[in-house]
């Protein structure tokens, strides 16, 4: 039972840790590409959503680490 708890607790810090990188290259494409500027009307807004996503899925990890990752 531990052993799936632990699988568990992996699992989700993996999901995490994938979704912070996966944010944080989208916002270093839009601050350096030309190109993002162009599909994007509204650059800082599309940046913002993206620190939203970012920083929700920082806290997530946090949280997790901090209250079940023994």
């Amino acid at each position: 039972m531990n052993n799936y708890r632990e699988r568990i607790i992996r699992a989700l810090i993996k999901l995490y840790e994938g979704g912070i990188e996966a944010h944080v290259m989208n916002i270093e494409v839009l601050l350096g590409s030309h190109v993002g500027l162009a599909e994007h009307g509204d650059i800082i807004e599309t940046i913002d959503a993206e620190l939203e996503k970012l920083s929700s899925l920082e806290d997530k990890l946090s949280a997790l680490k901090m209250y079940f990752d023994d």
